[in-house]
């Protein structure tokens, strides 16, 4: 098997005909949403016949089985941006959030996927249940480097380390949803710094000791 070469190396299941296919199912749902991912639509936009897909898949079925594969496989990914070695707290967390960024912008044949995933599951209860759980670990990370930070004296005295993380969150995902419906709107990443600073400036203890290592350094390891 052709392994299509992506970011998860060895971790990635797929040949590059199955990933031409999965992309293709991303981008007609981003174009269309969620109901434009049909057999015809799909096979249509990866220039192939609908028999081929079943060469591949189980059917429509199928493929939302592996697409769900392939959101686990970019959350889990997110997760480990959250334990980069030499960082704590706000810069922990700075590190991870442009990380997830940079990843989704990089990946954009994805980005529907990841951005919008409820309603592309919502048919499948398995998937959707397992998708609060995703979206739940995600939310918990942010804010244990919340609280991270508040410990170590980051935070300005008073600063709710739950809404200061909700208020990152869906901000967040307010931008990436408007890039997501309108690739042309503005650029993500720029976006997103925007928010963070904004948000770190609102929060952060300017009495707090300086990082022992940069966040570039520690993400050179």
């Amino acid at each position: 098997m052709s392994r299509e070469e992506t970011i998860f190396g060895d971790r990635w299941p797929y040949s590059k005909a199955k990933s031409v296919l999965l992309r293709s199912a991303s981008q007609v749902m981003r174009e269309g949403g969620p109901r434009a991912a049909t057999l015809k639509n799909i096979a249509g936009k990866a220039g192939v016949t609908e028999p081929a897909i079943f060469r591949h898949f189980d059917g429509v079925d199928g493929v939302f089985q592996s697409l769900f594969n392939v959101v686990e496989l970019f959350f889990n990914e997110f997760q480990s941006y959250y334990r980069t070695e030499g960082l704590m707290g706000l810069d922990r967390l700075e590190s991870a959030y442009l990380k997830i960024f940079s990843t989704i912008k990089e990946n954009e044949d994805f980005c529907y996927l990841l951005v919008q995933p409820g309603p592309i599951f919502s048919q499948y209860e398995k998937f959707r249940d397992r998708l609060i759980d995703l979206k739940a670990r995600d939310k918990q990370s942010v804010i244990e480097c919340m609280k991270e930070a508040k410990a170590k004296g980051q935070l300005l005295p008073g600063v709710d380390t739950g809404a200061a993380a909700m208020a990152l969150t869906g901000a967040s995902l307010l931008v990436l949803q408007t890039w997501t419906d309108n690739p042309d709107s503005l650029d993500p990443i720029k976006e997103g710094k925007k928010i963070w600073s904004g948000i770190r400036m609102l929060i952060q203890n300017p009495d707090a000791p300086k990082a022992v290592k940069s966040i570039k350094a520690a993400n050179r390891k």
